[in-house]
């Protein structure tokens, strides 16, 4: 059993990393921007992309900076965006959680696991490839959310990762004591079909104005790191039911408004994520 203080500071550092890689992809969806549109590259600083002043290192801190300056660049006093704040907190909170729900259990089993060491090193390198996932989900997040768009790279790159969590958490299933590794492969196929095939059949159908092209390569990284048919339902169903509610309205209103889906996936995808790990724990000690 961790010691209570060991515990807050863990969680703590853990909210903190994920606020600093949110600030990193936020940063990293602008210079990929910028990389395309103006074909050269930022450089190695973060500047104000209004007066392209350099941002001092206490204007750069995440969550905290952009609150102090009410979103607005010191020098220029141009408003930053939210998308900036949101990205810190979503991920900050996401690591959070799936700390809570996946290192904390680690950890405080760490002398059972530690008999079984391949057993140990695949929970852990679920929990570490699960966080880079979700590093590259926010940056296509937002750029998705921004421009309409989802880089061809990047979505690649998540695929690649979806993968490699799906392989290792069915590896994990082949070392349990009642390994069903064909079980875990249907349930993986059902989720890329309830998913995946979902969003492609509403990009065809849609002709790409609730949907776009890429939507449903992003929906199969997410399938396969989720590797289970329930929690993919759920994640189309909670995909469109934010979609319904935020970004249907102005597609009705609007001829030839596009919904971009891509940021409505990604944040079902880590409430679900999140749910579907602290959920079972939350139940054990009876919250």
């Amino acid at each position: 059993m961790l010691d209570t203080t060991i515990t807050i500071f863990i969680l703590v550092m853990m909210f903190i990393l994920g606020a600093v890689f949110g600030s990193f992809a936020c940063c990293q969806a602008w210079r990929w921007r910028y990389h395309v549109i103006k074909k050269k590259d930022l450089g190695q600083w973060s500047v104000c992309m209004h007066c392209k002043k350099r941002i001092k290192w206490y204007d750069n801190i995440p969550i905290f900076s952009w609150l102090i300056l009410r979103g607005k660049c010191r020098n220029c006093h141009k408003k930053i965006g939210i998308a900036d704040f949101l990205s810190e907190i979503s991920l900050a909170v996401a690591f959070l959680m799936l700390s809570w729900a996946y290192l904390l259990p680690i950890l405080t089993q760490w002398g059972i696991l530690a008999l079984h060491p391949e057993f140990l090193a695949l929970r852990l390198a679920i929990f570490i490839v699960t966080l880079i996932l979700l590093v590259v989900l926010m940056v296509l997040a937002v750029y998705d959310a921004k421009w309409g768009e989802l880089p061809t790279v990047l979505l690649i790159l998540s695929i690649i990762i979806g993968a490699m969590v799906c392989v290792l958490k069915l590896y994990e299933v082949q070392l349990s004591d009642s390994p069903d590794v064909k079980g875990a492969l249907l349930s993986t196929l059902g989720g890329v079909l309830i998913l995946s095939g979902t969003c492609f059949v509403i990009y065809k159908a849609s002709k790409e104005r609730l949907m776009g092209g890429g939507d449903w390569l992003l929906a199969l990284a997410l399938a396969l790191a989720l590797s289970d048919w329930w929690l993919a339902l759920w994640t189309i169903f909670l995909a469109n039911l934010l979609g319904d509610i935020i970004a249907l309205p102005g597609a009705l209103k609007k001829k030839g408004h596009v919904v971009h889906f891509g940021p409505f996936l990604v944040a079902a995808f880590v409430i679900v994520l999140v749910l579907g790990n602290c959920l079972p724990l939350l139940i054990k000690v009876g919250i």
